[in-house]
């Protein structure tokens, strides 16, 4: 497998790298880790990683921990 690429990393150390063709790994910075199919879900996985929320459609509500 090729070395991993860094797409973004945030002040608080959480980061999204492209480990292959349409495959993203998304890390807090406690190296809590995810895979992802998409850019587009793995931002949406970071941002709800560093926010600890999701804005669903008609309400707020607390992301699992």
């Amino acid at each position: 497998m090729a070395q991993p690429d860094l797409i973004a990393q945030t002040p608080h150390g959480s980061s999204i790298q492209k480990i292959e063709a349409g495959k993203f790994l998304v890390c807090d910075s406690e190296n809590v880790c995810f895979f992802t199919r998409s850019l587009y879900l793995a931002e949406e996985q970071l941002e709800e990683m560093e926010l600890g929320y999701r804005f669903p459609s008609n309400s707020f509500r607390k992301a699992p921990a």
